[in-house]
């Protein structure tokens, strides 16, 4: 029987001491995720680091075959801060650099701000963008939950859930799951692919937990209120 719980929860990091140089993650699968390019750590007004990504060439990423394959169902939580919507950009993402990419990816839409779920599963590619802009220079805490059975994402904005609009294929809810097995990495802040290493993201990101249950309305709106002012929301 699947536990209910954070199967990647990165350390939080508070205070002045800088945090080391990969990310670190004290969930009982003990992942660690190394920082590439100029990737670094920044420390947020309410004394909270978050990794500074410059758009370009900055990323965070561990190479893992089949990341949580037998997780239905889930959902992604972080606090980014993106500072230019000239392109898509990847918040979190588990995906393949084989010839077929399989992917399940978190993502801000370029120009309109808007948080985007992309996935594929070995059929159609799949795209469910919301409607509330995540504006430059201020944080906002992005959740993306879904179900493999029960179908359909849910995507929330400052623990507001957010209006959808399929643009692609099907609002399917596919989780681990139902992304095949030939993913072979996760990344925070960019996306790795077939076609190479693209949608960087610019700005800042708190790294992101990852559940293996769908999250409540009322456990986001909780989580949300418990740390906005942290980021000055």
């Amino acid at each position: 029987m699947l536990v209910k719980d954070c199967i990647l929860r990165p350390r939080r990091y508070n205070g002045l001491a800088v945090p080391p140089a990969t990310l670190e993650d004290i969930s009982r699968y003990h992942y660690n995720m190394a920082l590439a390019g100029t990737a670094a750590w920044a420390m947020s007004p309410g004394g909270i680091w978050t990794l500074t990504l410059d758009g370009n060439s900055d990323y965070a990423s561990l190479v893992i075959a089949r990341f949580r394959d037998y997780d239905g169902a889930g959902t992604i939580e972080a606090w980014v801060k993106t500072t230019d919507l000239t392109n898509s950009q990847t918040i979190f993402a588990s995906s393949d650099t084989g010839t077929d990419t399989n992917f399940l990816q978190l993502r801000i839409v370029a120009t309109s701000g808007f948080l985007e779920i992309v996935q594929r599963d070995g059929a159609a590619l799949n795209q469910i963008t919301g409607d509330v802009s995540c504006a430059v220079d201020t944080f906002w805490h992005v959740v993306v939950t879904g179900d493999t059975a029960a179908g359909a994402y849910i995507l929330y904005v400052n623990s507001v859930v957010q209006g959808l609009t399929v643009t692609s294929g099907a609002n399917t809810g596919n989780w681990f799951d139902a992304i095949f097995d030939i993913r072979d990495n996760i990344t925070v802040g960019a996306w790795i692919n077939n076609s190479g290493t693209e949608q960087y993201f610019d700005g800042n990101v708190e790294p992101p937990n990852v559940f293996s249950y769908v999250m409540a309305p009322g456990e986001v709106a909780t989580r949300f209120q418990a740390r906005r002012s942290q980021f000055g929301v």
